[in-house]
């Protein structure tokens, strides 16, 4: 598979595959003559994909790549999971956070409909 296929598969642009192969985060991705990845390869960038935009760092995705490569042992699964719930847990305190916002403009909106609601009842009743 080319690094456009690729690309489209796991929804990352060409270039962040690029960047992703080039800064070293992955050993996967030696081009053959033909610029073909073998299927592997491209799951390890779909998982350094979701592990960055999930806000793994660079030195972090790093770890839990060759974690995974040591999965002969148990206490790297353990390893992985805590970082995996780090992450999980620092995404849902954004989430909430924006639940926050949402909330407070939803709020705002509401306010100004009624002050529009008051302002037409006002000029009736001047009007009349």
């Amino acid at each position: 598979m080319t690094l456009e296929t690729a690309g489209r598969r796991y929804g990352i642009s060409g270039e962040q595959l690029e960047v992703y192969l080039s800064s070293g985060l992955s050993g996967a991705g030696t081009l053959t003559e033909t610029g073909v990845y073998t299927e592997a390869d491209l799951e390890t960038l779909g998982l350094i994909g979701t592990l960055m935009r999930a806000g793994f760092s660079r030195e972090e995705t790093k770890q839990y790549l060759m974690l995974g490569e040591k999965q002969k042992a148990d206490w790297t699964s353990a390893v992985q999971i805590r970082m995996l719930r780090k992450h999980r847990s620092s995404l849902l305190e954004n989430i909430h956070e924006k639940q926050q916002l949402l909330d407070s403009i939803d709020f705002m909106i509401r306010n100004k409909k009624k002050e529009k609601g008051s302002m037409k009842d006002r000029e009736r009743e001047v009007t009349e």
